[in-house]
């Protein structure tokens, strides 16, 4: 076994895994202690809010040439594997709903989130910001600690519901929000009309048993309940059910799952599925992936039952990497999993469905952004964003049509505390503490072959480019989980920062 996967088993079972500023000097980063953070951290400004409003003032009206304007519908899986659904790789989980999303549109192999771990994933996702921009480097931590330091998306940053629902769009979200817990985070003051869901980062799948906080507990719109159905199950009933009341009307619905993060729990109807999987943790894992595959092919199948398949945009992807401390997720070819700048820490399956649109059985091998979600649905809603409203996405819209024939992105970037990364055409950097990781992901995308000694022109430029960028993001707002674990890679110290 390698050294470094033990240790990080351990790192596990000592602390919970529920989901330092660093400067560039000469290329090199320079750790700078976080202070710990006062009460509250994160609170709305109001000149901030104002200017907010001014720019949603500012949003032209849907114009889509006397067409009705596509319905947005945006799933999020959790802690998925690279590998984990059948058109990614899998031999031992059949997903054929997902499948047939990315048979029916655009399948991409080198598609990446913004961070390793869930919520500060999830906060450049709907920003289509670099979430450090807003200071959001790390998790917002357990829900207890989240809430009473008031850690989460800045109420300020628009989101692309906070769009669509100013252009007229009815908006849902249903599942897992990890952005914030108290009032002013909440997803009914973040462009949604409706919310069925959690708060914090994890959830039982199963009903709760005793009384939960309000950080913690499911929930419709304000009011905490007890979910009865298995919680994967629970996601799609409400998401056919907001399809079914809203199918005359253009919508967005953002379903962001819980699964298939961990608790690894099942019910016997999706267990039976796999009888000859002998590891209990295992068969666990691929039962949860076949609900969650199960709920998109129920989505699915509502979009066209209400008559509006053909008129709706659907994005499918994952808020990070499969993590390896479970020892049941894949992320091959991909090396190593979430909570790492490696490949599989950051590089997700990712399918854009939009029928008569974009030609079916695309594969697209460029790199692309979850920043690019916000921008894509807000220019196939026809929405004209306004000039100041500077966003780190791209509309991916004419790429993947055919009239762009560049990649979208000159670069890609990712901070974690001490850790850095940028991807520069086939280039990947990754700064460990004061170690140099240099890979060409185009002959090893397994990152096996570290080529920082060999290619120092390269690395300069990687190092410049991410010394500027860095020079535009904002300090953490608050640190990384205390007692960090550090693991070994290629006999190089790698600190983890949640």
């Amino acid at each position: 076994m390698h050294r470094y996967f033990i240790i990080l088993i351990f790192f596990v079972n000592v602390m919970s895994l529920h989901c330092g500023l660093v400067n560039a000097r000469q290329g090199r980063p320079r750790q700078v202690k976080v202070q710990a953070t006062s009460d509250p951290v994160i609170v709305p400004n109001e000149q901030a809010m104002a200017a907010k409003q001014q720019l949603l003032a500012r949003i032209r009206q849907i114009d889509v040439k006397g067409r009705r304007p596509p319905n947005v519908v945006v799933i999020l899986a959790d802690d998925l594997g690279y590998a984990d659904t059948s058109i990614y790789g899998s031999e031992s989980i059949s997903t054929p709903h997902i499948d047939a999303l990315a048979a029916g549109g655009v399948l991409f192999t080198d598609a990446y989130v913004t961070a390793a771990s869930c919520s500060p994933s999830r906060a450049g996702l709907l920003s289509g910001r670099y979430q450090q921009r807003f200071g959001f480097e790390f998790n917002t931590s357990g829900g207890a600690i989240t809430h009473r330091t008031s850690r989460g998306l800045d109420p300020a940053a628009l989101t692309f519901a906070d769009i669509l629902q100013r252009a007229g769009y009815v908006t849902g979200v249903f599942g897992k929000w990890h952005l914030g817990t108290r009032d002013y985070f909440h997803p009914l003051r973040r462009g949604f009309d409706e919310f069925f869901g959690f708060l914090a980062g994890a959830h039982s799948f199963f009903p709760a048993v005793q009384r939960e906080p309000v950080y913690s507990t499911v929930m419709r719109g304000r009011t905490p309940l007890t979910e009865p159905e298995y919680l994967t199950d629970a996601f799609a009933r409400e998401t056919v059910n907001f399809i079914k009341a809203h199918k005359e009307d253009p919508f967005f619905v953002y379903v962001p799952f819980n699964a298939v993060h961990t608790p690894l729990e099942a019910t016997d109807e999706y267990l039976k599925r796999f009888p000859n999987e002998t590891n209990a943790k295992q068969r666990a894992y691929n039962a949860m992936t076949s609900a969650l595959d199960d709920a998109v092919g129920e989505i699915v199948a509502a979009l066209k039952e209400a008559g509006v398949y053909d008129k709706t945009l659907i994005v499918f992807l994952n808020d990070n990497g499969g993590p390896i401390y479970t020892q049941v997720q894949s992320n091959a070819p991909l090396r190593l999993g979430k909570l790492f700048l490696f490949e599989g820490g950051i590089r997700v399956p990712m399918i854009v469905n939009w029928p008569g649109v974009l030609e079916p059985g695309t594969v697209y091998r460029k790199p692309v952004s979850s920043l690019d979600v916000f921008p894509t649905v807000c220019a196939a809603a026809g929405v004209d964003l306004p000039s100041t409203l500077k966003l780190d996405g791209i509309d991916l819209l004419p790429y993947l049509k055919g009239d762009e024939a560049d990649s979208p992105h000159d670069a890609l970037f990712w901070s974690n505390g001490p850790n850095k990364a940028v991807r520069l055409g086939n280039w990947k950097m990754i700064l460990a503490g004061d170690h140099t990781f240099l890979f060409d992901l185009a002959s090893d995308i397994g990152e096996r072959k570290n080529l920082a000694e060999q290619e120092p022109a390269v690395v300069r430029k990687l190092q410049e480019a991410l010394q500027e960028w860095q020079g535009r993001m904002k300090p953490p707002a608050w640190p990384s989980k205390p007692k960090r674990r550090i693991v070994e890679i290629d006999g190089v110290p790698y600190e983890l920062n949640i």
